[in-house]
């Protein structure tokens, strides 16, 4: 565990291997923290508050709307049911392959947990990682 914190080793080598192809797409300005609670609706449409305003890759952005809302959906199976379900949304949307969105997704829960490991707060992280992980 020493120098990886709580990431088991074959989540971590998993993440490794596809960060070189994930950040090989073109880089542009994002949002950088887009998910459930920074849209709002409002009098011109939706909006998107509380930006970062970073320089990634567009695939970035599937991370944040993956795990949030924070937390709130770490009851099991019904975690598992709408993870598959925003896969295949965020699929037909964006015409990427599955693979894609999930290794982005698991990407991002791994970092989460990293961010959240001084705190001890890292299990959530860590639990959608290995959800990610388990995707088909």
């Amino acid at each position: 565990m020493a120098g990886r914190g709580p990431i088991p080793e074959e989540l971590l080598g998993r993440v490794e291997s596809s960060l070189p192809e994930l950040f090989d797409d073109e880089m542009s300005l994002i949002h950088g923290d887009f998910h459930h609670f920074n849209v709002l609706s409002s009098g011109r449409g939706w909006l998107a508050i509380d930006p970062k305003g970073v320089i990634r890759p567009a695939g970035y952005e599937i991370g944040p709307l993956m795990i949030n809302p924070w937390g709130s959906l770490m009851d099991g199976s019904r975690f598992q049911v709408q993870t598959k379900r925003r896969v295949d949304i965020l699929r037909e949307r964006l015409g990427w392959e599955r693979e894609r969105i999930i290794q982005w997704a698991l990407a991002h829960a791994v970092l989460s947990a990293w961010w959240d490991y001084p705190n001890l707060d890292w299990e959530y992280g860590l639990y959608c990682a290995r959800v990610f992980s388990g995707i088909k």
